[in-house]
C-alpha cells in the first residue's frame, strides 16, 4: 500500500482490531486515548499521531515506519506498526512486540521474561491475522505483491548457489525466498531456530540468511550450533535484526542486515557476504 492510498478508516480499523484483541474485554485501562474519532480526521493528522522514523541501515537505502505504542493487557510496550520493509514505497501493518531485551538464561526472571516473550509472540500472530482477514495490507499483501512480480522473471536458468531462509514470520521469508530465486539463488526455508542447524548440515547451502528473534533459540544460539559442527563452521551466515544487536553479537556472523532494509540492499549484503567469504577461501 501507497501511503497516497491511505484511508483513516484503515487506521482505525487497525487500532480497533489491535485493541479488541491485545485487551479483550479485560477490565484494566488502557494507556492510550479513545480513538473512536479517528476516522473523520484527514490521514495526515492520523499519521501525525505516530511515531514516525527514518531508519537507514546503509546510506542510501532508507525505510520509513510509523509506530504507536498501543500495549497489551500483560505488556505496555507493544506497538501498532505501519512499515516500508523489502519493497520502497510500499507500507503494511504489523505489531512490534518490542520486547528484544537481552535477557540471558542465567537472569534470576528468565523463564517468566521467556513466557512474556511467548504471550506477545502469540498475541501478534492473532492481531496479524486479524488484520489480513479484514482485508487490511498486510505482510501477506506484500509477499503477494513481490510473488505477482516475480513470476516469469527467468532466472531459474542460473545457479548462485543455495541459500536457507531461517525466519519466523512465514509472509517475510516467502517474499525473501521469491526474490533470492528471482536472483538465481535456490532457496530452503525453515521458520524455528532449533531446526535450523540440523537442516544447514543436511543442506551445507552457501549462505545462511538467519534472524535474530526466533522461537526455540535465538540467532546467536543458531550460529553457535553451527560453528561447533566442523561440517557448517565454514557456511558463511548473515544476521538480521530488528533489534539492538551489540557488535560483540554481530562479530559471531559475517554480515549484519538491519531490519528493516530494501530489497536492493539485500541483494548487497548477501553478495558482500558471498564475496569475502571467496576471498578467505
Amino acid at each position: 500500500m501507497k501511503l497516497t492510498a491511505l484511508r483513516s478508516e484503515t487506521v482505525a480499523t487497525a487500532i480497533a482490531l489491535y485493541q479488541e484483541i491485545a485487551y479483550g474485554t479485560h477490565s484494566r485501562a488502557r494507556r492510550d486515548p479513545d480513538f473512536s474519532a479517528m476516522a473523520s480526521k484527514d490521514p495526515e493528522s492520523v499519521l501525525a499521531m505516530f511515531q514516525k522514523e527514518c531508519i537507514e541501515p546503509e546510506a542510501g537505502h532508507p525505510c520509513v515506519r510509523y509506530s504507536l505504542r498501543l500495549g497489551n493487557r500483560n505488556y505496555p510496550f507493544m506497538k501498532l506498526v505501519l512499515q516500508e520493509h523489502i519493497v520502497p514505497g510500499e507500507f503494511f501493518f504489523a505489531v512490534d512486540s518490542h520486547d528484544q531485551m537481552e535477557i540471558k538464561p542465567d537472569f534470576p526472571d528468565y523463564e517468566s521474561w521467556m513466557a512474556v516473550r511467548r504471550f506477545n509472540r502469540d498475541l501478534k500472530q492473532q492481531i496479524e491475522t486479524a488484520f489480513d482477514r479484514h482485508g487490511l495490507d498486510t505482510a501477506a499483501c506484500l509477499r503477494r505483491s513481490v510473488e505477482a512480480r516475480c513470476a516469469g522473471s527467468g532466472a531459474a536458468s542460473l545457479d548462485r548457489g543455495t541459500v536457507l531462509i531461517v525466519d519466523d514470520e512465514v509472509d517475510l521469508a516467502e517474499a525473501i525466498e521469491l526474490l533470492l530465486q528471482a536472483r538465481g539463488f535456490r532457496t530452503v526455508k525453515v521458520h524455528g531456530g532449533g531446526i535450523a542447524a540440523a537442516t544447514a548440515a543436511h543442506l551445507l547451502p552457501n549462505l545462511v540468511l538467519l534472524d535474530y528473534e526466533l522461537p526455540e533459540m535465538d540467532g546467536l544460539q543458531v550460529i553457535a550450533q553451527l560453528r561447533s559442527n566442523p561440517a557448517t563452521r565454514s557456511i558463511p551466515v548473515l544476521l538480521a535484526s530488528a533489534a539492538q544487536v551489540s557488535l560483540a553479537d554481530i562479530r559471531m556472523a559475517d554480515g549484519f542486515l538491519a531490519k528493516p532494509f530494501q530489497e536492493a540492499l539485500l541483494y548487497e549484503m548477501v553478495d558482500r557476504v558471498l564475496r569475502s567469504r571467496e576471498v578467505r577461501l
